[in-house]
């Protein structure tokens, strides 16, 4: 498995996400939940902004903030119509400029 990275300053603040396809997504299933978590957590630390938004078959959240010289791990656990669950990581590398 491959996980996706990404490097932002502590000052950033955008959306991440993941985009479903088959296998995993099959034809008529949907995304229907997404809780996103952060690890670790810390003072100041990597946070969420609002919810995750699904959009047909993608699932993208804000981040905010961050630690310099911090890697986290932005996890997306996404539950399909049909009941399948997919636990997904983005690591994020917080650097400032």
């Amino acid at each position: 498995m491959i996980i996706p990275e990404l490097t932002k300053t502590p000052d950033e603040k955008f959306a991440i996400g993941l985009k479903y396809i088959a296998p995993d997504l099959t034809a008529g299933a949907t995304l229907s939940s997404c809780v996103v978590t952060i690890s670790p957590t810390e003072t100041s630390g990597l946070e969420v902004s609002g919810v995750p938004v699904i959009s047909g078959s993608q699932v993208s959240q804000v981040v905010m903030n961050g630690v310099d010289a911090s890697e986290y791990n932005v996890i997306f656990k996404t539950t399909t119509s049909e009941g399948n669950v997919f636990e997904d990581t983005i690591y994020v590398k917080v650097r400032s400029i």
